[in-house]
């Protein structure tokens, strides 16, 4: 069955959605955004939506799917009128700006009995597949640590947008807005976190929230380090290294390596070329095509798909954590005990 799909807003993260649903057969019947430039922008990669002034309107059309791509602080409201209209629901990262009402979100999707799924598209990379499949055949053998490092550069200009890197509209700075896929996608690996420690910073005067912030995770069997910031001139390809006691994984970007087997140095298993050290989502359609080839195939077999809503709180639960124990002082803080609460097959 075909869906039909209306996207609600339509900001920078719109044009790499409105790509994908086209690229997979959806019909887009919609797209609500009252502003004229974002809407000839929308006109150009959708020709045959409608432009919409609102949700009522959006509904009208008899859509299955509503996409939410507004900014975090709404998407609470967005999707809970969605989804008690009956639209099952795909929502841009993060879920929400705060854990609370990423589990708000949660509930009322399963309390209208709708599907809803979160757009951490980073987890369909070939790198990633790969390296889940590895660590599911025990390659690495017990994992021991592990390093996150997320170095972007994003100019004094990206922050003039009203409202952004602020705690209302977006919940925080560069770990809830980029290097929430870099952390997921870490999450999604090795699992549940059992506390963090964290100290942010802000290098901009005019940013309220942090551009570079630094985690200590500990997950009981081993401890994670993560440093993220958009103010790593000229900016650089995201990193995990997962360092087992029989062998280590490398992912730099969509690329993966791997060490092990006594052998000398790391082969290379995945050679992968994107860029999503940038701020244009369009350099990322083809893991945003994954992804909703995967959700709707697994909405359709009645199956939950890989970035399912419930999947998205566990890096939320980190994420909240993490700016709890920055605020505290550098300060431990435990996980919120999440139902989502194991890593991603």
């Amino acid at each position: 069955m075909t869906r039909r799909a209306v996207v609600v807003g339509a900001g920078l993260a719109s044009a790499a959605h409105l790509t994908a649903l086209r690229a997979v057969g959806a019909d887009v019947v919609g797209v609500v955004t009252r502003d004229e430039t974002r809407a000839a922008a929308a006109r150009r990669l959708a020709p045959e939506a409608q432009i919409l002034p609102n949700l009522d309107a959006a509904v009208a059309l008899d859509a299955d799917t509503a996409v939410v791509v507004t900014p975090p602080s709404s998407h609470l409201a967005v999707a809970s009128a969605l989804a008690e209209r009956g639209l099952d629901l795909v929502i841009d990262k993060p879920l929400a700006a705060s854990l609370h009402d990423a589990q708000a979100i949660v509930d009322v999707a399963e309390r209208s009995s709708v599907r809803a799924a979160v757009t951490l598209q980073h987890r369909y990379k070939d790198a990633a597949r790969r390296a889940r499949q590895l660590l599911s055949d025990g390659a690495l053998g017990a994992l021991r640590s592990a390093t996150v490092t997320v170095p972007l550069w994003r100019p004094d200009s990206y922050y003039t947008e009203a409202g952004r890197g602020t705690w209302d509209r977006d919940g925080g700075g560069v770990l809830i807005t980029q290097a929430i896929h870099t952390l997921d996608l870490y999450l999604s690996l090795t699992g549940q976190a059992r506390s963090v420690v964290a100290a942010a910073s802000t290098s901009r005067g005019r940013l309220e929230a942090e551009d570079t912030i630094h985690l200590l995770i500990d997950h009981g069997t081993h401890t994670a380090s993560v440093t993220a910031s958009t103010a790593a001139w000229p900016g650089g390809a995201e990193t995990i290294h997962l360092y087992g006691d029989a062998g280590q994984l490398r992912l730099v970007g969509d690329s993966l390596s791997w060490s092990g087997d006594g052998g000398d140095g790391f082969r290379p298993l995945v050679d992968g070329s994107v860029d999503a050290s940038g701020p244009d989502p369009l350099s990322m359609t083809a893991w945003f095509q994954s992804l909703y080839d995967d959700v709707f195939a697994s909405w359709a077999a009645g199956a939950a798909p890989l970035s399912n809503a419930r999947s998205g709180l566990l890096v939320q639960a980190v994420i909240d954590a993490a700016y709890r124990s920055a605020a505290a002082g550098i300060t431990p803080v435990t996980v919120s005990e999440e139902r989502e609460n194991t890593c991603l097959s």
